[in-house]
């Protein structure tokens, strides 16, 4: 379809014309014009990735606690550090330090 939608832009169809061809929302075949310069070679996007749940600072209070207290568990870990977050991320971040139980 993406194809299709740069193939008629290209021959000097209207976006209008475009979606009603194509039974498509207009602001789809803009968004998608749009989008072509930014793609290579007609390739998806990639999505943005989604964003931290805890900043650097509680990052490293995580790190120091752990290795000044390392026989508590996760829930006394995050009880401690006085963190809102679940005991999977808190494993996610010890992993990727090297922090394993």
């Amino acid at each position: 379809m993406r194809g299709q939608v740069i193939g008629k832009a290209s021959e000097g169809a209207k976006s209008a014309v475009i979606a009603k061809a194509l039974k498509l929302d207009r602001s789809t075949v803009n968004y998608t014009l749009q989008q072509d310069e930014l793609r290579d070679d007609g390739h998806s996007l990639p999505r943005k990735p989604r964003n931290k749940s805890y900043t650097d600072a509680e990052e490293r209070r995580l790190l120091r606690y752990v290795r000044l207290n390392p026989k508590d568990t996760y829930a006394q870990v995050i009880k401690a550090c006085s963190l809102r977050y679940k005991p999977t991320t808190v494993k996610k971040i010890l992993k990727r330090h090297g922090i394993c139980n």
